[in-house]
């Protein structure tokens, strides 16, 4: 592709970067990112955050934005998830499988804070307790499936200049740690006799981890990982791949 072309999709992505942060109908946007897409290069997307930033977008927003269109043109263009498009035994379907595994313990830690919210005491033995500790455990066991994701699939998008992308994933997992970190401390020096601070700080870390990690997630699992599959194009390549993954070892498994 030759620098004017480029240039006129970077002005065109740019123009519907701008409708999608004025919250046109997701119909009509679906159908103009279909058309774009294809034709779209990581080069074209980060000419156009520039210029929404240029503007006075902050650089946060136009990743967003650019995260948005590309999940726009990926659902309308695939017609079926990508799970459904992968061989069983793809690496990709145990980091899904994983995602899954998650979701219910986000579920489930919900439901038990809110239990523990309505108890009037609370001990360390108690079933409740016990519960929310082995939750946690497998929280913590998150660590291998973003060590994964950070060291084997993180640096092909980032070579393949995807870095807001990749930027993203990486910032949110930060902040996923960081909240893990708070529930672990937390559960480590519970004292009965303080379940009236201990339910505000467990609240407060509920509400974020949350809605934080399955939005994070869900970003993965119909941005991240679909680039992914079209930057690394290569069946050798994904072998691999999931020969380190196993060495590293896979969340949750050893528990």
């Amino acid at each position: 592709m030759d620098n004017t072309c480029s240039d006129n999709t970077a002005v065109e992505l740019t123009r519907l970067l701008r409708r999608i942060n004025d919250g046109l109908s997701p119909q009509i946007l679906r159908k103009e990112a279909r058309k774009l897409i294809s034709k779209v290069t990581s080069k074209d997307i980060a000419r156009a955050e520039q210029n929404l930033i240029n503007k006075g977008i902050t650089a946060q927003v136009a990743g967003e934005l650019s995260s948005i269109f590309v999940l726009l043109g990926i659902l309308e263009q695939q017609g079926k998830s990508v799970k459904d498009q992968i061989p069983k035994n793809h690496i990709l379907r145990r980091i899904f499988a994983e995602h899954e595994l998650l979701r219910c313990f986000l579920v489930e830690f919900q439901e038990l804070v809110e239990t523990i919210n309505k108890m009037p005491t609370m001990r360390n033995t108690s079933v409740e307790f016990m519960r929310l500790s082995h939750i946690v455990e497998h929280f913590n066991a998150m660590d291998e499936h973003i060590e994964r994701e950070e060291d084997v699939i993180f640096p092909f998008l980032k070579k393949h200049g995807w870095e807001s992308l990749y930027k993203s994933s990486h910032n949110d997992h930060v902040y996923i740690k960081i909240a893990i970190n708070d529930l672990i401390r937390l559960i480590g020096g519970y004292k009965s006799r303080k379940l009236k601070d201990f339910k505000v700080r467990i609240n407060s870390i509920s509400k974020y981890l949350c809605s934080t990690l399955s939005e994070h997630m869900f970003q993965e699992d119909n941005i991240l990982y679909p680039i992914a599959l079209k930057v690394i194009d290569s069946d050798v390549l994904w072998e691999k791949i999931k020969e380190v993954c196993n060495d590293i070892g896979y969340c949750g498994v050893h528990l």
